[in-house]
């Protein structure tokens, strides 16, 4: 399913160089440059995760009072979530569609996704500026 979901984003965003999912049902699927989705099938379903930015180290607390507002019933984020990495050095946003899925609405997701990573990128890009400035 995966495969056949990502040829087809492929070709509607006219991108040459399709991805291959792995034996162990993943790809990562680049955009663009600044743009890099991990996708792994699940049984059923898809999941989505990417990296937003590195966690500052300055009013982290803030950040995180900030993101938790987010992920609160899904209101800031589309459903998904912001955490942190295995070794809490990168904020990613991560969503998991555990269900079968038509190409339409796989696409619908992923686009709302990826608005929502550009959002946090520049959010968070906004919020270590302003703290600089104090």
């Amino acid at each position: 399913m995966l495969q056949e979901f990502v040829k087809q984003i492929c070709s509607d965003l006219k991108i040459s160089d399709v991805p291959t999912v792995s034996p162990k049902k993943t790809v990562s699927f680049v955009l663009n440059p600044e743009v890099s989705v991990f996708l792994t099938e699940l049984d059923p379903g898809i999941s989505m995760q990417a990296a937003i930015a590195p966690c500052p180290e300055k009013k982290k607390e803030d950040l995180f009072m900030l993101l938790m507002s987010a992920n609160f019933l899904g209101q800031g984020t589309a459903g998904s979530r912001i955490g942190l990495d295995r070794q809490e050095k990168l904020l990613t946003l991560s969503l998991g569609l555990p269900y079968e899925l038509e190409y339409s609405a796989f696409k619908q997701h992923l686009e709302d996704f990826v608005n929502y990573l550009v959002y946090w990128r520049e959010r968070i890009a906004k919020f270590e500026q302003e703290e600089t400035l104090i």
